[in-house]
């Protein structure tokens, strides 16, 4: 892991991705949500070809600024960056682009453990 990996991710903004409340669709673009999503698969895209044997990753924090639509049919293509690394943490900083048009950026934040850590952490959480 080093900073500066980058991952990708490209996907066309389909009907279930738009923001729909009670049933009903609000507006015919990428919704907030669905984009976090993204984030968040491009963040572990760049996380995972470094995890060692017995280690995984934990979200533990995803910001997200949604500054533009992205339409019913557009292709979004978004790139997570490493920014920052320590013994158990890896930031990436997340934009999502339609051509030249920044639609989302934000920031990610995983804790890397072994995976017994992460078991006991899942298995404490109902307690």
């Amino acid at each position: 892991m080093q900073i500066g990996n980058i991952a990708t991710v490209e996907f066309v903004v389909s009907e279930k991705m738009q923001p729909r409340f009670d049933g009903i669709i609000i507006h015919p673009v990428c919704s907030t949500w669905d984009l976090a999503h993204q984030f968040e698969i491009t963040s572990r895209k760049a996380l995972v070809p470094h995890l060692e044997d017995g280690e995984e990753g934990i979200g533990t924090h995803l910001s997200i600024d949604h500054l533009a639509p992205a339409l019913l049919g557009q292709k979004v293509k978004i790139t997570s960056t490493v920014i920052k690394i320590d013994e158990s943490t890896v930031i990436c900083s997340i934009q999502g682009k339609c051509g030249d048009s920044i639609v989302a950026t934000g920031e990610q934040i995983q804790r890397v453990f072994p995976i017994e850590v992460v078991e006991r952490i899942i298995a404490n959480a109902n307690n």
